[in-house]
């Protein structure tokens, strides 16, 4: 797990690139303490931060090949190079090192753009390539589901990626001015849905995508995308439960892979408490953790958890108050908004794990294959016959705001955010929802925020649930072993019906439960005053503060709760702050 950030020249040589370089090193530290690596070529320059995991002795990035014509940065772990390395040595390729790095490598000298969908993993490369051509050829991809981000900055001269948007905003004058349709997006998701972002100069690279660029010119190719399929696999549910469960144990495994300290976020639920069954069943000892405010906490179900499963177990408390001292610096490591209070005593917990492990594995993903959330039970039952109605009553049940176009001024375009719906309509239902979030809220929100989190302490977060395999398994199964008879997640409590106690697996979703309304409350002066700070820059441009004024207004005189909408405005006004400066803001 690192980060890399990459310049390409679209005519003749770059002229800053030594100092860019600097910059880019600097602001992606967090995400590899362990060393810096840099290459400056015909056209071309890049930067890579390494956090040392996987053959720590000779993983050093950028890697080239043997006469230095093929190179790469990449940023993540490619779970299946043990079998790739083997194909690769069974063609006559020998290989010098223990890690995925070289691996990926040699798959990109051997298949070129092609090696991207053999990948199993979680990964963003750029890699460059002169053996056919002196002004060479670059390419930039972005995993199958999105695990990792990167992100992407043109010019009349120069094309720049990254992989935190921090970077970006240290080119000499770039534009900075915020993207309409990317606040707006915000305001509606609470998160940005690529491949726009919050600035109207950069985008973000999709999930399962790759670019191409030659002569300064960008090709976009998808090289994967959430399966549909015509007819649902035909199988047996108690099979259907046996192929998950051994997709499952075949993703913690190779999950395993390097030399560092591993530990699981464990609430107790049923997907973390199936990692942890897993664990033990494979024989893999690893730390587990778990934080909760003194009022809302899962400490009793994650700790027995841990104790049936022979793991060692930490707990830690949280509160309002802490969240509300840590609120700016937190909202600088999300480094691009993203309105999820989980990332709040995630942050909290970063800190703590830090002291123990480098790897830490996790649930997500499970919800968004299986039917785990309880919007998809709503919409299920009240089944609108009308195809826009489904939609809406799936946004609402989401708790999205549709509505928000109310908090901004000028021609933003909705239709146009609204792009991924194509993966709700063209699916049953229940395929629908699942599709449209594994293609957005899964890489935009869940993803992302733990990627910018947990590097802000340079940890590296792994997600077993999300193995292409499992994945695309998973959207071949019929929507009734997923949920029926208000039922989530059916074939994956058939999984573990004999290996998890029906306690577990019977307990109602909770989720990261956040105080969130004390939250706002303890952060009213502050909202206040970026509130009034916030008239005075861009956001001016855009938002309708007369509206935000009202609809703050109801909510602290307590005549509507509006939580929610007003911390989503909160989050962005403060990451406004932290990335341009406000005036008159409280500490």
């Amino acid at each position: 797990m690192c980060g890399w950030a990459a310049i390409i020249a679209k005519f003749g040589e770059l002229s800053n690139a030594a100092v860019l370089l600097d910059e880019f090193d600097k602001r992606l530290k967090h995400r590899g303490p362990d060393g810096t690596g840099r290459r400056v070529g015909p056209g071309f320059a890049v930067v890579h931060r390494r956090l040392a995991i996987v053959d720590i002795k000779h993983g050093q990035q950028p890697m080239e090949n043997e006469d230095g014509q093929v190179g790469l940065v990449f940023n993540g772990e490619i779970y299946n190079f043990a079998e790739l390395r083997r194909e690769l040595e069974r063609n006559g390729r020998r290989l010098q090192t223990r890690c995925d790095t070289e691996v990926l490598l040699a798959m990109f000298v051997e298949y070129g753009a092609r090696a991207f969908e053999r990948l199993d993993g979680m990964f963003t490369v750029f890699a460059w390539d002169f053996r056919k051509k002196s002004e060479g050829e670059f390419h930039v991809a972005r995993d199958h589901l999105g695990i990792k981000p990167v992100y992407a900055f043109e010019d009349s001269r120069q094309i720049i990626f990254s992989s935190e948007l921090r970077a970006i905003l240290a080119v000499p004058g770039i534009d900075r001015g915020l993207s309409p349709d990317g606040v707006l997006s915000y305001l509606i998701f609470r998160y940005v849905q690529a491949p726009i972002t919050i600035l109207r100069c950069v985008t973000r690279v999709e999930a399962g995508t790759r670019w191409h660029i030659q002569h300064g010119c960008i090709t976009r190719w998808r090289f994967w995308d959430i399966p549909q399929l015509d007819v649902a696999r035909a199988v047996a549910e108690d099979e259907a439960a046996e192929i998950l469960y051994l997709l499952l144990e075949e993703s913690v495994r190779a999950q395993q892979m390097g030399d560092a300290a591993s530990g699981l976020l464990l609430s107790g639920g049923m997907d973390s408490s199936g990692i942890a069954c897993l664990c033990n069943s494979l024989e893999v000892h690893c730390r587990t953790f778990n934080v909760g405010f003194p009022e809302t906490n899962e400490f009793e179900h994650s700790s027995f958890v841990a104790r049936m499963f022979g793991q060692s177990h930490e707990c830690f408390v949280t509160t309002v108050d802490e969240i509300a001292g840590l609120f700016p610096k937190i909202v600088d490591a999300l480094d691009e908004p993203v309105a999820d209070p989980a990332a709040f005593p995630l942050y909290v917990l970063c800190a703590h794990m830090k002291r123990y492990v480098t790897v830490v594995l996790s649930g997500e993903g499970s919800d968004e294959m299986f039917g785990g959330y309880p919007q998809y039970r709503h919409v299920l039952n009240a089944d609108p016959a009308d195809q826009e109605a489904r939609f809406e009553a799936f946004l609402r049940h989401s708790w999205y705001f549709p509505e928000s176009q109310s908090f901004v001024k000028g021609p933003a375009s909705r239709s146009r955010l609204l792009r991924n719906s194509s993966y709700f309509a063209e699916r049953n239902l229940l395929d629908g929802m699942l599709a449209f979030d594994l293609k957005t809220w899964l890489p935009e929100n869940l993803l992302m925020k733990a990627d910018k989190i947990m590097m802000s302490h340079s940890l590296e977060g792994r997600f077993p649930f999300l193995s292409r395999r499992l994945v695309e398994f998973a959207m071949s199964l019929p929507a009734s072993l997923k949920i029926k008879h208000d039922i989530e997640k059916r074939v994956l409590r058939r999984a573990f019906a004999k290996r998890i106690p029906a306690s577990i697996l019977s307990r109602p979703k909770m989720g990261f439960s956040v105080p969130l309304p004390q939250l706002l409350l303890r952060l009213r002066d502050r909202f206040m005053d970026l509130l009034s700070a916030s008239r005075k820059t861009d956001l001016e441009e855009i938002l309708d503060f007369k509206h935000i004024d009202a609809v703050a207004d109801d909510h602290f005189s307590e005549r509507q709760d509006n939580t929610l909408r007003l911390w989503t405005v909160l989050v962005l006004m403060q990451w406004y702050d932290c990335q341009f400066g406000l005036q008159n803001t409280t500490a």
